[in-house]
């Protein structure tokens, strides 16, 4: 599959597919200053493209699901993930 027919997909397919085919990466946290809300965004990986999962535990939902193959979008992982096994498909180092 490939991240445009990702986007297609239901909320609750693109879960399904996350949890069943995808390797987690790394966190990090975002405040929405309007409103107040803080997510956490996972990072996950299927060997095609990347995908950050938002949710919002004080409200217990998802906020989004997105899908992305531009590499310049993983700058706030750089800390926590090696984007060079990611790039060279060497799982053994991510």
């Amino acid at each position: 599959m490939n991240h445009v027919a990702f986007e297609k997909l239901s909320r609750e397919k693109k879960c399904r597919y996350v949890w069943t085919r995808c390797t987690f990466l790394a966190s990090r946290f975002y405040q929405e200053q309007s409103q107040h809300k803080r997510f956490r965004i996972n990072l996950f990986y299927n060997g095609r493209f990347f995908i950050e999962v938002w949710y919002n535990s004080e409200c217990g939902y998802f906020g989004d699901i997105k899908s992305f193959t531009d590499a310049k979008l993983l700058e706030p992982y750089m800390d926590a993930i090696d984007i060079e096994a990611i790039i060279t498909d060497d799982p053994s180092t991510i």
